[in-house]
């Protein structure tokens, strides 16, 4: 089950997760003690709204070009189509993103007073756009981009630490933390070309659509996804304020950093079994059924030092002022378990086998019913009913995943 290729890539995937989450946590205790909670708070609120661009632009193509790809890694004029239709898409996104920001600025006060941080971290959009870390999943050649990622996260630490040195400085902080998103597309392009992977095709209107409308089923769920997890923090802000958001955001990146042990795995699997699954649907599932037994031993160990090492880890990192992230991290500590079922059931047994629709549906739904729980219990519990209704939306979906595995018949738990 585990090849050489396959620990290669989950490897390249755990050190990029490794850097995306322990190098922010070097910082953090850096930058909320010189931001304060509130400007820190402000920052975590500004990266937030941002994340909904990052989304709009990846529109599910980290999934479905993937998958296209993954099923013919040797055919250079197909992947050289997907390629540019698909990064022209997302610049042509990351571009109108730009415009719709500047329009919502001059609507909403609140977004006007942050707009300077937020044009400093709109640069991380165009990065998202731009860099095919799909292609190179696709492919199953992750090494080198990985390692050129990681050390450009890494250099990016010590610029915080001289630059950011007052309250005033969340924008340099915005700043700082999007440009490697920027200079890692010149490295992952020379990569590219210097591989031969693909020839200049140029991009169509009607390709460029028939790229949006395969991913178009992946986008919706992401962004209903976005409902439970990005709005989480907007929202939070919006009722309970900057201080609130500080608490929830420092418990979700201790979160995030956990979450980045296993999803390498299940990342790495992906295109493998995409590539199975068109061969012989029984090893498609055994491989499944391998990767779950991993994950659920995996999230289960994390779930459990998450619980009982939360209020040690955030007294270490974030100081007494932040204990009731210590709190909000034991209500989220079970997220691993949860999470990791749905990634098995949704992506790695529903989108394989092309239930796409069904897919979309299930995260949807769930999107707009967290909508339900989330403000109420922003208002009355604060940031801790922030974390509680996170963990029931994963629940619901997690729960909607398995019975449509089990409706639609597919063999999952029968070897």
């Amino acid at each position: 089950m585990l090849d050489r290729t396959i620990i290669k890539n989950i490897s390249s995937l755990f050190s990029i997760r490794v850097a995306a989450y322990i190098v922010p946590l070097i910082t953090l205790p850096y930058l909320v003690r010189v931001l304060e909670p509130i400007g820190y708070g402000t920052l975590g609120f500004s990266l937030a709204i941002i994340q909904y661009f990052v989304i709009a632009v990846n529109f599910g193509f980290d999934l479905s070009a993937t998958q296209k790809i993954a099923q013919s890694p040797d055919n250079k004029f197909k992947i050289s189509t997907i390629f540019w239709n698909v990064i022209a898409a997302r610049f042509l996104m990351s571009v109108t993103g730009l415009f719709i920001l500047f329009i919502l600025s001059n609507i909403a006060t609140s977004i006007e007073i942050i707009l300077p941080i937020l044009l400093c971290a709109y640069l991380s959009v165009f990065g998202a756009a731009l860099f095919p870390q799909w292609l190179f999943q696709g492919k199953e050649q992750l090494g080198t981009i990985s390692i050129i990622r990681i050390v450009l996260q890494v250099i990016s630490v010590p610029f915080l630490f001289i630059f950011v040195k007052q309250t005033d400085d969340i924008w340099v902080a915005a700043l700082i933390s999007s440009v490697p998103s920027l200079i890692i597309v010149v490295f992952s392009s020379y990569l590219i070309f210097k591989r031969k992977w693909i020839v200049w095709q140029t991009p169509s209107i009607n390709r460029i659509r028939g790229e949006l409308a395969d991913g178009w089923h992946l986008f919706l769920s992401t962004a209903a996804m976005s409902l439970y997890t990005t709005s989480t923090t907007v929202i939070l802000g919006i009722i309970a304020g900057p201080i609130s958001v500080a608490v929830y955001v420092s418990a979700n990146k201790l979160l995030q950093a956990a979450q980045g042990i296993y999803s390498p795995i299940s990342v790495s699997f992906y295109p493998r079994i995409n590539s199975l699954i068109s061969k012989s649907k029984d090893e498609a599932l055994a491989m499944i059924r391998y990767l779950m037994k991993i994950q659920i031993i995996l999230t289960c160990c994390i779930s459990v030092s998450l619980f009982f090492f939360a209020p040690l880890v955030v007294e270490l990192l974030f100081g007494q002022e932040f204990e009731r992230s210590a709190v909000v991290l034991r209500i989220m500590s079970v997220l691993p378990i949860i999470i990791g079922l749905s990634n098995i059931f949704g992506i790695q047994v529903l989108l394989t086998h092309g239930y796409k629709k069904e897919f979309s549906k299930i995260l949807i739904s769930s999107g707009f019913f967290s909508l339900v729980t989330l403000v109420p219990l922003c208002y009355l519990l604060d940031s801790e009913g922030a974390a509680i209704s996170v963990i029931i939306t994963e629940s619901i979906v997690m729960l909607l995943m398995l019975r449509t595995i089990n409706k639609k018949e597919i063999p999952l738990f029968k070897p």
